[in-house]
């Protein structure tokens, strides 16, 4: 039977949270990492998300009944970014994957976005060579970091309030140079963990977990937020460009662990930030 694609629904997210587990799982083990959901249930939760939310387009690779991979795309404001991809372990090599690549990049693209972003796992070659092949440059180096409790602390930071993300967005701005003013919000009201340090301005903000992201006006804001977020929530993982070495050797100095580098990738332009900065697993 040939594998067919169709757009995900809430009744496909627990056999497509299964596969989306079971493969990151399988490639992370092989290559000696942790996976990156702990269990599968965790990963139907973020699949779960993605196909609720409005401005993100989800996508199934279905053989009759059978599950065998899945995509996703976000398009909450003007950069669209991809992921998470999984492929069956059993179905993989079999041009799944770049089919899915290919129906969300053609999404994205009928609804006008030049630019696409995503995050690769640097250690997994297969992506990052079909990455590539579809025209995608690596831009960034990234360290996937687990943040330890009691870092650099700051009494101004606090929990983010929706009153709070047109200055968070007029941030993101200055150092991005673009809106992710509704990726904040939909990630604050889905319950996401989000700090800003307050001194009568919103000088930084950070989004936790891998989708979150953040920005600050300078490296002592970031290491503050950082700090208070990993003391906040045990555990609790973000991302570090570490090209930004003076905020990496910084993080690394304050108990901040590396879990693994990944790649941030663009097709289309590409705006380097100008600041302090962390991205997602979007980008």
């Amino acid at each position: 039977m040939a594998v067919e694609l169709r757009g995900s629904v809430a009744a496909d997210v627990p056999e497509l949270g299964r596969v989306c587990y079971e493969a990151f799982r399988d490639i992370a083990e092989r290559h000696g990492f942790p996976p990156d959901f702990p269990n599968e249930a965790v990963a139907q939760s973020v699949v779960g998300l993605l196909v609720q939310q409005e401005a993100v387009y989800a996508v199934g690779a279905w053989e009759g009944a059978v599950a065998r991979g899945s995509n996703h795309i976000a398009m909450w404001d003007e950069v669209a970014g991809l992921g998470p991809i999984s492929v069956d372990v059993g179905s993989q090599g079999e041009g799944i994957g770049r089919r899915l690549m290919e129906d969300v990049i053609a999404h994205a693209r009928e609804r006008g976005f030049e630019r696409i972003r995503l995050m690769q796992d640097a250690f997994n070659m297969r992506s990052l060579a079909l990455y590539a092949s579809l025209g995608f440059e690596t831009k960034e180096p990234v360290a996937y970091i687990e943040l330890a409790a009691g870092g650099a602390a700051d009494a101004n930071v606090r929990g983010a309030t929706a009153a709070d993300v047109p200055a968070m967005d007029a941030l993101c701005r200055e150092v991005y140079g673009i809106s992710r003013a509704h990726e904040v919000a939909a990630l604050m009201g889905a319950g996401f963990p989000a700090f800003v340090l307050d001194r009568g301005r919103i000088a930084g903000y950070l989004i936790g977990t891998a989708i979150g992201h953040g920005v600050a006006e300078d490296e002592g804001v970031m290491l503050a937020l950082y700090g208070s977020l990993g003391t906040a929530i045990p555990g609790m993982l973000s991302n570090l460009p570490i090209r930004e070495g003076g905020l990496y050797r910084a993080a690394l100095a304050a108990g901040h662990r590396n879990r693994k580098v990944m790649n941030l990738m663009a097709l289309g332009p590409y705006e380097e930030p100008r600041g302090t900065w962390t991205p997602s697993v979007l980008f």
